[in-house]
């Protein structure tokens, strides 16, 4: 069974993939992002290899940075809805991992999003 937090990755994925620019940039970057929903116990982990997403694992709890928020906070990011600053500040989105990294993401859903 495909998750909403699966779901919303794959869409983020699609998103960020129609960007070739963002995709060229970040070609020397390859790290697993987990993302973990604190409400629902949702887990997906996105695997990126030299700037490309390659892989969504329904699931997965571990990452070179793990990213936890309630599901909502969570899918609203991927889905572009929202920026990751204001739950990250106010506390609602936390992070662990390298901080680089961290601002790397930042950046990317920050360009992605129409806000």
């Amino acid at each position: 069974m495909t998750t909403e937090l699966m779901r919303a990755a794959h869409r983020f994925r699609d998103a960020y993939h129609a960007r070739a620019d963002l995709v060229s940039e970040q070609g020397d970057w390859s790290r697993t992002i987990a993302l973990v929903a604190m409400d629902t116990g949702d887990a997906v982990a996105v695997r990126i290899a030299a700037g490309r997403i390659v892989e969504c694992l329904d699931r997965s709890t571990t990452g070179d940075v793990v990213i936890t928020a309630d599901a909502k906070t969570l899918c609203d990011i991927l889905e572009l809805r929202q920026s990751p600053n204001a739950p990250y500040l106010f506390g609602d989105l936390v992070v662990r991992g390298p901080e680089a990294d961290f601002l790397r993401l930042d950046y990317l859903a920050t360009r992605l999003c129409p806000e």
